[in-house]
């Protein structure tokens, strides 16, 4: 992962040691066949047992100057073998605690979130999530059990939990409880039922939107606590019978929600009872008039349906949500007038 260097020092060391456990060797091989006539391949296997402190079971068989030769193997060989492994250990040493490190700074960091969603599966379908979320400026984390996913992450500069989201304690982890929704993006329906269950069982409150590519699997994942449903198939078939049958409207759609500064925005908005909105109608609001932007429909607080361009009398009460389109300059003098965030 990212930052796994370790000490530069250490790494150095480890070449250095490498690099004399590599002389010893080529030195002990040479010497033997100079001084006892060795073969090559003997005297690599005689200097490999010497050095690896074996022992020379044939320490008999040498002569005078080869015991010495040995003697002075045995010093610089042994030692260049301790100073390479102990840089080894202490490379490894450093790495762990550096993981443990890094994982508690983001641990922390993540503890201060609220309000945010939560992506699980870093597959096609959650980069694909994650991308629109980072391209809304919201405020998310992704758990994922792949290092080389959560590291992709990670240099992208996002909130990652390395682990099984099915865990619950994973999902305490990525702060659940203090979320706004979270996202089943795994291929299998099974790993997005077990997400939906916990999530649902640590906030009740949560939105929670899972994938699936069965048909048969959607009453399941609802009834365990999914508000949503995405079917990756059946949103693939009807985008394309779209841009066959209508494609204008996929067009201006495609420039109101595209990743990049689209040319408009469609956006949802949760009337607050502070609101200057509240207890007025559209005509009283002049929202287009201030700001240029307009509601497209209402949702009335208690009811499923929106109601669709809404007369110009119908009153925005708290807790309603409106639909509303325009340029993300007027979106922004709209969030300045009134104060309040849109979604």
């Amino acid at each position: 992962m990212q930052g796994r260097a370790g000490d530069p020092n250490t790494r150095r060391g480890i070449v250095y040691g490498a690099g004399l456990l590599a002389f010893a060797l080529l030195a002990g091989t040479v010497g033997y066949v100079l001084i006892e006539g060795l073969s090559p391949l003997e005297a690599l296997y005689t200097t490999v047992i010497v050095v690896s402190t074996v022992g020379l079971g044939r320490g008999s068989d040498l002569t005078s100057w080869g015991r010495v030769f040995t003697i002075f193997l045995i010093v610089i060989g042994v030692g260049a073998m301790l100073y390479f492994i102990l840089n080894v250990i202490e490379f490894l040493i450093m790495e762990y605690l550096q993981e443990i490190r890094r994982r508690r700074r983001m641990i922390r960091r993540i503890e201060k979130l609220n309000d945010h969603f939560v992506v699980c599966g870093y597959g096609r379908v959650g980069e694909s999530v994650v991308d629109e979320l980072a391209s809304n400026s919201a405020r998310f984390v992704v758990v994922d059990s792949d290092e080389d996913r959560c590291q992709k992450c990670i240099d992208k500069g996002y909130f990652v939990v390395k682990g099984d989201a099915t865990e619950v304690e994973v999902l305490i982890e990525a702060g659940v409880e203090r979320a706004r929704g979270i996202v089943g993006a795994f291929p299998a329906d099974a790993d997005n039922m077990y997400v939906a269950v916990s999530a649902r069982e640590l906030n009740p409150d949560l939105m929670i939107v899972v994938r699936s590519d069965k048909t048969e699997a959607e009453s399941k994942l609802k009834r365990v606590g999914a508000d949503r449903v995405v079917q990756t198939h059946r949103l693939a078939g009807k985008r394309m019978a779209n841009l066959l049958l209508r494609s204008g409207v996929c067009d201006f759609l495609d420039l109101s929600m595209g990743a990049d500064r689209p040319e408009f925005d469609l956006t949802e908005m949760s009337v607050e009872s502070s609101s200057p909105l509240a207890s007025k109608n559209i005509k009283e609001t002049r929202l287009r008039e201030r700001t240029g932007m307009t509601i497209l429909a209402i949702k009335k607080k208690g009811e499923v349906r929106f109601n669709s361009n809404p007369s110009t009398n119908t009153v925005i009460e708290t807790g309603d949500r409106l639909i509303l389109i325009g340029t993300p300059e007027q979106l922004e003098s709209l969030e300045k007038e009134t104060g309040m965030l849109t979604s």
